[in-house]
C-alpha cells in the first residue's frame, strides 16, 4: 500500500529523480553494474529503431548516443554461412532488409548486396548490414554494449573479436543458458555476463554455477515481479535488467510512463527499451552524472 502511494504521487507531480549514470572512465564493469539502491540505467535495445534507421546499425548506435550518452546498448550477432560476424536481430531477412532466407544461409559477400529497411519498412538506399566490427570500433571508451549472440553464433569466433578490439573487459555477453555462461566465464574469467533469472529455479541455478556473482546481469521477465523477487536478486549485489521492448514499449506513452515507473520503484535496475527517446524522459539532468563519462 505504501509503495502504491508513493507512486500515485509520483504520477500526480512529476517524475522521480532517476538520474543518468555514466560509467566512469577505467571503471570495471564489475563496479559499474554492481547493484545500489536508486542506481538506474537505460538499455537501448536493438540500438533503438526509430524511423529512418536500421536498427542494430552503426547510423543507429550513433544516433541513440546522441540521444542518451549514459545509455547502454544492445546488438544482435549472427554468422553468415563463411563465419563472419553480423548484426541482425531475425533470423530472417525479410523484416529489416531487401533480401529473403535466413542470414546464415549466405556468404558475407552476398549479404553485402542487400540494402537494409528502417523499422517503418522503408528501405535505406546504399545501407548494408553491418559487420560486428564497425559498431565495436565507434563504442569502444563511449558506449557499454551488451552483445546478444543469437544461436548458431561461434563463441570462439566472438571472444576472438572481442581480444582482436581488446574489449573482452568493456562488454556485457548475453547468454542463453548456464552451460554456455559457465563455458565463457572459465576461459574470460573477467567477462561480465547477462542471464536470464526467470524464476526462483533459475535463479537456484545461478547461484550453484561457479559464476561470481559480480560477473552478472540479471535478465528479468517483461511482466514486473513482486517486490520480493528482485530483493533476492539484490541481496546477490546483482542489477536486473526489465525488458519493455515487447509489451510497454507499444502503449500510449501517457500509460507507458507509469509503467516504466512503477517497474523501476518495484525493483528493475535497467530499463532495456525500443523506445529510448521515452525512457529518457523519465531521467533527470544532473552535472554530477556528465562526470562519470568518458
Amino acid at each position: 500500500m505504501i509503495r502504491f502511494l508513493f507512486l500515485t504521487c509520483i504520477l500526480l507531480t512529476g517524475h522521480p529523480d532517476f538520474q543518468p549514470i555514466c560509467r566512469k572512465k577505467n571503471e570495471p564493469l564489475q563496479q559499474y553494474f554492481k547493484w545500489e539502491k536508486n542506481k538506474k540505467l537505460i538499455m537501448a535495445h536493438r540500438t533503438t529503431p526509430v524511423s529512418g534507421y536500421s536498427e542494430n546499425t552503426l547510423a543507429a548506435l550513433q544516433h541513440a548516443y546522441q540521444l542518451s550518452p549514459c545509455a547502454t546498448q544492445e546488438i544482435d550477432v549472427r554468422m553468415s554461412k563463411d563465419s563472419v560476424l553480423m548484426l541482425l536481430h531475425d533470423a530472417s531477412l525479410e523484416r529489416t532488409t531487401t533480401g529473403k532466407g535466413n542470414l546464415n544461409e549466405f556468404t558475407y559477400q552476398e549479404l553485402r548486396k542487400l540494402e537494409l529497411k528502417d523499422e517503418r519498412g522503408r528501405v535505406l538506399k546504399g545501407q548494408r548490414i553491418p559487420k560486428l566490427d564497425e559498431l565495436l570500433t565507434f563504442a569502444k571508451h563511449k558506449i557499454v554494449l551488451f552483445l546478444d549472440m543469437k544461436p548458431g553464433t561461434d563463441p570462439k569466433r566472438l571472444m576472438q573479436t572481442l581480444v582482436k578490439h581488446r574489449m573482452v573487459t568493456d562488454v556485457v555477453v548475453i547468454c542463453y543458458n548456464v552451460a554456455e555462461a559457465q563455458k565463457l566465464h572459465r576461459q574470460y574469467p573477467s567477462l561480465m555476463i547477462a542471464l536470464g533469472f526467470n524464476d526462483a529455479k533459475a535463479i537456484d541455478a545461478i547461484t550453484t554455477s561457479g559464476i561470481p556473482y559480480e560477473n552478472l546481469v540479471a535478465l528479468t521477465p517483461s511482466q514486473v515481479q513482486p517486490a520480493a523477487f528482485y530483493d533476492r536478486i539484490h541481496q546477490m549485489g546483482i542489477m536486473t535488467s526489465w525488458g519493455a521492448n515487447n509489451t510497454v514499449d507499444h502503449l500510449p506513452f501517457a500509460e507507458a510512463k507509469a509503467q516504466y515507473q512503477d517497474a523501476l520503484l518495484t525493483g528493475a535496475d535497467i530499463i532495456c527499451t525500443d523506445s529510448l527517446q521515452r525512457v529518457q524522459s523519465l531521467f533527470v539532468t544532473n552535472p554530477q552524472s556528465t562526470s562519470r563519462k568518458n
